[in-house]
């Protein structure tokens, strides 16, 4: 796994933009400051990051006007910017939509600069995107090999046939699997990417489970080194070779924790995430059992979350919906991923939240 994946045990690689102040002709010292930029590659190993020359600086202000945009080579030592706000990005390419082969390298920040201000501003180009690659087994190319396979997420959609070796790329967030079979489509897995997360999604056509079993049944094994998320995912499928299975109209459109948390106001959306605790307070909330309130749980985009702040507050309304997903009647829910359909509110106990579910699948 490590060793297909593996581009080195150092992914980092450090800007160093030093802010000092400088007059240049016509500029007050105390309304300007000069940027300087600085550039250290750090370790890099035989398989290389992209090389200096593909990534590009980017800097704008707060009206949206390019200060710059050009390739890091190309770029000048300094800069003498106004007092204002910033972003600043390096990027090693552009993207916009799922690929192959293409993993994304770089860093963002926003500096705001008062008058006469000496700022010091540090990013680490790591890798901003996410890669999957699915190894399909013997005995699931043999029931299916008359389908098609795809990976969704909200930016496209990515055909992935049985002898396909390469790493697809997704911007972090959800991302599902999907199985054309005869006519139905059938989603076998839907999982929440990472940035920088690298996921090997093996599978098979489950020999033990009664045909009848959810199609969400899995088994993870996660490995973290000092640079990248690796990960490993076993989907052991209950679907048969008539197209049996779990078969679901899509979302168009899945958001992750991270990203729903800042779309309050937005109605009848999915979120995807874990359940990972629930009695919720103004200012807590459990994320190990037993719990005692059936009316609220917490979702975050890893399993192993136990930061309030990274979390989704949801409220769990009377009725069907609140039964099965409760922790205090169903604490094996507790750690398991969920796609939640409601809206979502800036606040609830706190947090960003959601409430007014209608639909949720597992």
């Amino acid at each position: 796994m490590k060793s297909f994946f593996h581009y080195s045990c150092a992914l980092a690689a450090t800007l160093l933009f030093s802010l000092s102040s400088c007059v240049s002709p016509g500029k007050d010292a105390a309304e300007s400051a000069t940027l300087r930029l600085n550039f250290d590659p750090g370790t890099r190993s035989a398989q290389s990051f992209p090389d200096l020359s593909e990534y590009i600086l980017s800097i704008s202000g707060s009206d949206g006007m390019s200060v710059i945009r050009a390739p890091w080579g190309e770029c000048p030592s300094e800069f003498v910017l106004d007092a204002d706000s910033y972003d600043v990005a390096i990027l090693s390419s552009e993207f916009d939509a799922p690929c192959y082969a293409c993993p994304q390298f770089g860093d963002s920040r926003n500096i705001t600069l008062a008058e006469g201000q000496v700022a010091e501003l540090d990013l680490v180009a790591a890798q901003m995107n996410a890669g999957i690659r699915l190894i399909f087994s013997e005995s699931f190319v043999a029931n299916y090999k008359e389908g098609s396979v795809f990976l969704r997420s909200s930016q496209g959609t990515l055909a992935f046939g049985f002898s396909e070796t390469r790493t697809a790329f997704f911007n972090p967030g959800s991302v599902s699997l999907l199985l054309n079979y005869k006519g139905k489509t059938s989603v076998i897995h839907t999982l929440t990417l990472q940035a920088g997360e690298m996921m090997c999604l093996k599978l098979s056509v489950s020999e033990t489970m009664p045909k009848a079993i959810p199609v969400s049944m899995i088994d993870f094994h996660i490995r973290v080194d000092t640079s990248r998320i690796w990960s490993e995912c076993t989907v052991a499928w209950d679907g048969t070779s008539s197209g049996g299975g779990t078969t679901v109209d899509v979302p168009d459109q899945v958001y992750s924790v991270a990203e729903a948390r800042g779309m309050a106001g937005k109605k009848d959306i999915w979120v995807s995430g874990y359940i990972v605790g629930g009695d919720l307070s103004s200012k807590s909330c459990s994320f190990a059992g037993p719990f005692s309130a059936r009316t609220n749980m917490v979702i975050a985009d890893a399993a192993s979350c136990t930061d309030r702040d990274r979390c989704m507050s949801v409220q769990l309304s009377q009725g069907d919906i609140r039964n099965a997903l409760n922790l205090v009647d169903n604490p094996s829910k507790l750690g398991k991923k969920v796609c939640l359909r409601g809206d979502v509110v800036e606040s609830y106990y706190r947090l960003p939240g959601i409430q007014n579910l209608s639909d949720y699948r597992f």
